[in-house]
């Protein structure tokens, strides 16, 4: 009996932990997410939180996450700033 290898699609468009599409946007940010798309510390969206620039969404019992659209929202209003 022949044995026939099992074939993966070439481009792996079809995996399960393949990163989200450009048409795909994220509803929140885990913190260290957010520090990366910030280019700030952690106690720096920390403080951002506290003083309401940034909203923070408990996932339960000990993750949270930052919400997109308020990222999104500082960044503008930064931008806004620099003109």
């Amino acid at each position: 009996m022949q044995q026939h290898a099992q074939q993966q699609p070439a481009d792996d468009s079809l995996g399960r932990n393949d990163a989200p599409q450009a048409s795909e946007q994220a509803l929140l940010y885990r913190i260290h997410t957010a520090e990366t798309k910030l280019g700030v510390s952690r106690s720096t969206i920390y403080r951002l939180v506290n003083e309401g620039q940034l909203v923070l969404i408990k996932i339960g019992k000990r993750s949270s996450g930052i919400t997109a659209a308020s990222v999104h929202a500082l960044i503008e209003r930064n931008k806004a700033l620099a003109y």
